[in-house]
Parts: C-alpha cells; structure tokens; sequence
C-alpha cells in the first residue's frame, strides 16, 4: 500500500491532532479576548460577560500600585526630593516681573488717609528710586517664596495620598488598565494564544490512537473537554511559574513574565512617570482640593507679612509719604493674593523641574526591576488569579463542544 492510498485510508484520523490543535489555539485565544474584554457587561441576564480586567478595574489598578510603585517609593521619599531653593531657580523667570508688579500694585492701590496721592507719588518717582525699590525687593523677595515652597511641601502628605490618586486615574479608566496590562504582559498573552497549537496538537495525537483502537462515541468529546481545559491550564501556569530557574535536562524553564522582568520594569517606570505621578496630575489634584488651597494661601500670607516687614526698608522712604499706618496694613493682602494667584497657575519650568526631581521612570524601572521574583510576579498573577477557573472552564466546554463535532464527522 503506498503513501497516497495509506493516506485516503486513514486521513479521518489524521485530522484528530489538527482538530486539536485548532480547539487549543481557539480556546486560548478566546480566554485571552476574555481577559481584555468587553468593556461593560454584554449579554442577558446572568448569561453574559464582561473582560476580567474590565470587570475589576479599580481592585486591578489597586494591585498594581501595590505590587509596583508601593513597593518602592514612598509618598515622604517622592515629596522630599523637591529642594525648594531648586524650586525657586525654576520660577526665578516669573519671579522677576512679578515683583516689579505687585510694587507698582502696592503703590498704586495705596493712599493717605483716603486721599489717592500714592498713585501720584509713585508715578512722579524717579526712574532710579523706583529700580532701587525693585532690586531690594527682588533680592529679598525670593526668599519668602523659598520658605513658602517648604511648608508647602511639608503639608503636601497631609492633604495629597498620592497613592490613592494613582488608584482613582488607573480605576476610573478602564480602557488604560486594559492598556496596562496588555502591554506589560504583552508577549505572555502572545504565547497563551499559540501555546495552543503547540499543545494541542501533541495532545491530539495519542487520541487518534485511543479514537482507531476504541471508536466509542464519547472518547473524542471526553478528549475535547480535556485539550481545551490542558492547553489553557498549562499556558496560564507557564507565564507565571516556576519563578525561579529550574535545568531540565539541557533546558533551563522559568515563568516567562519573571524572565522578562527588567523589560516590564521599564514600561512601569514609563507609564508612572508619563501618566499617573506627573507633576501637572499632582498640581492639578492639590489645586482642586478646597482645603489645600486654604491652607496654600494661609501659608503664602504668614510668609509674605514675614517677608513685607523684612522688606520695610525698601518700601520706608515712599511709605512714609504715601500711606497711613490703616492703609499700611493693605501691603500683606496686596501682595499674597498676587502670589496665591501665581501659584494656582504653575508653568512648564515648574512642571518640568517637578518631574525631573521625582525622577520615577529611573526609581520604578530600577527598584521594581530588582524586586524578588515571588514579589514581582504579584504584578501579573492578579489578572490570571481573578477568574482563572472561569477562563479555563469556558477552554473545556469548548473542547468538548469541538469534539462532539469531529464525532458527528467522523461517524
């Protein structure tokens, strides 16, 4: 009997490992589809889904802080690391014309005893007294706004968790978890999905033997059920374990995702430096917060009345003519409200020193990088933890679902 006569006789039994195949790679490739999605739940009544992650996107992004930055970095480490005289040199580009600004304002909104001759007086001042005022002023100003920028940045544990923002942005936004999780774990899910063919089809191969020696009608669904739920079971465990190198032979196996531990770290240190701990998305969590605004402009007014009376010699000569001790007292009020102004509209240099000071891409990428594999591994086993069984149920009804089919085929 030659090749091709063998083939025609026994080709039905030939398909049983490609069908295997097939079902694995389908199984898998589905329990992947599932993980991701879809956003929101689809289907009727208690028959429905929605992707794992999706489905737990707040608990999700919480783990992943938790086994990440948490680990790593703490809220007093990342706060300390703004030096306030660094602070001020970023800002000295505003700090300039402001002060020039809020002399001309103080001078300007002043008066003695009700009549508006402060207005005069300071426009009909020379050029060279009025240079003199700004230089005095600018030399002492800034240190006010040094010592501002400290307690500022004192107070910010007690008004900012920054841990908990991160949670809230990463939670609240279900199609950047997705994103998360589907790029750091990019190239497991790759292999989840063609592990199925590589399993599969050897796992056919021993049922073509059973189905030609034993052709009852429930080997090929029994044998269905069992490559769907193995295929799945084995790719999910293979991403994740063994954590640590374990030689086989000539092989040395370990967890996919742990191997690829440096690279992931990276991508941590990107997406938490480019997305969740900026400098704007903390500015802008601590500026709408009503009670630190509150305490901000407190601290901007004590430091400013320290600063006004520091300065007094700068301002005694045109004072002296232009105000009354009532009209005095509008000087702090004047000029802390300027600055709360200033504060509540940070530019790109003050972004930029922020974030340079923070420095989380290098500290995430470093020290999650070096985290102990049981820890790191945290990372990723959540999203495969959370409704593993479900994932590998759903692989062995389809198997068995598959191999009803090839049995109405073949018989």
């Amino acid at each position: 009997m030659n090749i091709v006569e063998l083939f025609n006789e026994y080709w039905e039994y030939l398909t049983i490992p490609v069908v295997s195949a097939i079902v694995g790679y389908g199984t898998n490739w589905l329990a992947v589809k599932m993980m991701m999605g879809p956003i929101g739940f689809r289907g009727i009544g208690p028959f429905g889904w929605e992707g794992v992650i999706p489905a737990n996107s707040e608990k999700m992004a919480r783990l992943v802080v938790e086994h990440s930055v948490k680990k790593v970095l703490t809220q007093e480490e990342l706060i300390s690391r703004i030096n306030p005289k660094d602070m001020v040199d970023a800002l000295n580009h505003r700090l300039e014309p402001f002060v020039e600004e809020i002399v001309d304002e103080v001078m300007l909104q002043t008066s003695n005893y009700g009549l508006p001759i402060g207005n005069f007086l300071w426009s009909a001042s020379p050029g060279w007294l009025k240079d003199k005022v700004y230089e005095e002023v600018k030399t002492k100003f800034p240190e006010a706004v040094e010592r501002a920028v400290a307690d500022i940045r004192d107070s910010l544990t007690d008004v900012l968790d920054i841990n908990e923002l991160i949670v809230e942005k990463l939670g609240g936004n279900k199609q950047m978890i997705i994103d998360v999780f589907k790029k750091s774990g990019e190239q497991e899910f790759k292999f989840i999905e063609r592990s199925g063919l590589y399993f599969g089809l050897p796992l056919g191969i021993p049922v073509m033997f059973i189905w030609y020696f034993f052709p009852v009608w429930w080997v090929l669904p029994l044998f269905g059920l069992l490559v769907g739920y193995i295929t799945n079971a084995l790719a999910l465990y293979l991403i994740q374990k063994p954590l640590n190198p374990v030689k086989v032979g000539p092989f040395v196996i370990q967890g996919l995702f742990i191997k690829r531990q440096k690279e992931v770290s990276r991508y941590y240190g990107q997406l938490f430096a480019n997305e969740l701990i900026t400098a704007e998305v903390l500015a802008k969590e601590v500026l709408g917060s009503e009670s630190a605004i509150k305490r901000i402009h407190d601290m901007i007014y004590k430091e400013v009345s320290s600063a006004v009376e520091s300065m007094q010699g700068s301002f005694k000569p045109l004072t002296v003519m232009s105000m009354g001790v009532k009209e005095y007292t509008k000087i702090n009020k004047i000029i802390s409200e300027k600055a709360f102004q200033e504060v509540q509209m940070p530019d790109k240099r003050s972004f930029q020193y922020l974030d340079e000071a923070f420095d989380i891409e290098e500290t995430v990428a470093d020290r999650v990088g070096n985290l102990p594999p049981e820890e790191f591994f945290e990372l990723l086993h959540p999203v495969i933890e959370e409704d593993e069984w479900k994932l590998i149920a759903v692989g062995a009804v389809l198997g068995l679902g598959a191999g009803f089919w090839q049995w109405a085929l073949l018989t």
